[in-house]
Formats: structure tokens, sequence, C-alpha cells
């Protein structure tokens, strides 16, 4: 009960004090003025004229100023409303029927640093299978002259032909992660546009993510595929 009260009271003098200082700047007088006070006996008036008159002066200098910075600090309390936090639900990526599913929990709320990460490994991952499930097709119908008896995507590391392969295609891979770096004012995966297709928006960057998920789901299946028949 009386936590309400002081509540309550608070509140009305702050209505108060808002009510007070919008009134002298009207009208030029201080609160004791505002409150008819100056209407007492002339003799109380007279005895401390002197005195009276630049204590008002100075309690109404002081008020003011005590008003102003009052109205100036609630003013920045206002304007520096606290951020909201990062919210990994909220960012590209986040789609029906799903939505945002991480059942593992490897992102947290506030961690923008730990989200941005795994978003840039999961477009990589993405990129990747995406250009790997076209060569797993493509490789039954065209090969290498120096690689025709080559059998199979993943069964290619069977034979020299595909571990000479691998390793010409492990060194590209290794110059091109040093070529292209992640950086903090782009988005996780963002390289540019070196070809000018002008097509970098978020239409386009969540249709690669879901054919990225697509990809690695394929790969997968066609790995476990080749494994199971030969």
């Amino acid at each position: 009960d009386m936590r309400l009260k002081e509540i309550s009271n608070g509140r009305m003098a702050m209505i108060s004090m808002l009510a007070i200082f919008v009134a002298e700047v009207a009208s030029g007088k201080d609160a004791m003025e505002q409150f008819g006070l100056s209407a007492l006996p002339r003799v109380l008036a007279s005895r401390g004229a002197g005195a009276s008159a630049f204590a008002g002066r100075t309690m109404s200098s002081q008020g003011a100023r005590a008003k102003v910075a009052a109205a100036v600090a609630t003013v920045d309390e206002v304007g520096e409303a606290p951020k909201p936090p990062f919210s990994p639900a909220q960012q590209i990526g986040a789609i029906a029927p799903l939505g945002f599913f991480d059942p593992l929990g490897f992102t947290s709320v506030g961690d923008e640093r730990g989200f941005r990460k795994l978003q840039a490994a999961e477009l990589k991952h993405g990129r990747v299978a995406m250009m790997a499930s076209i060569g797993a097709v493509g490789q039954h119908f065209i090969k290498f002259p120096w690689a025709e008896k080559v059998h199979g995507t993943f069964g290619a590391m069977n034979s020299g032909e595909g571990v000479f392969g691998f390793v010409g295609l492990f060194v590209v891979s290794g110059f091109l992660e040093l070529a292209w770096r992640e950086s903090d004012d782009r988005e996780p995966g963002n390289f540019g546009d070196p070809l000018g297709f002008n097509q970098y928006n978020a239409d386009m960057r969540l249709k690669e993510i879901s054919n990225g998920r697509m990809a690695m789901i394929s790969m997968l299946a066609i790995f476990v595929a080749e494994v199971a028949s030969g």
C-alpha cells in the first residue's frame, strides 16, 4: 500500500513540476507567485524585502535551471532507448514450414557474431553442394580423357585419377578461400557481384539458401545410394 502511494505521489509530482515549468515560462512568475503566496500581509513582505528579493531571484534561477536539466535528462533517456538484442529468428533463412529451425541450439539471442559464422558456413556448404550435385550427374556422361575408367562420384577416390583430381580441386579451393574473405560490413557470404548480374537482394538470397539446403540433402542421398548400390 505504501509503495503504491509513493508511486502515485511521484507521478503527481512529475506532472506538477512540468505544469509549474510551463506556467513559469508563460507568465514569468515563479512557483511561490503562482500559488498566490505573494499576497501575504505587507508586514511580512517588508521585513525581509531585500533578502527575500535576492533569495527569490536565486531560488527562481536555480529552480529554472534544475527544471531545464531534468527535462533535458528526460529527453535524453527517451532518445537513448536500448537497441533490441540480435534475434536469429528474425534473420533471412527462417522460412516456412519450419520457420527458425535450430533444435540443437547452436545459435542464441544476442550472439550476432556466432550466427554470422554459422550462416556463412551454411552458404559455403550449400554452394559447394549445388555444384557437386550437378557434377555428380554430369560425370556419368562427361569424363576427362585421362579419367575414362573412373567409376562413381565418391567412388572416384578409389582410383589414382580420382585422387589426382581431388588434389587439384583442393588446391583451387584453398586459393579461393584466401582470395575472398568474409567482411563484417557485409552480409554473410556476400563477396560482391563480379559478373554484374545485379540480383543480390533478399529474394535471391532466400532462394540461394533454400537451394543450397536442398543440394546438401541431395548429395547426402546420392552418397547413400552409391554406397548401397555400388
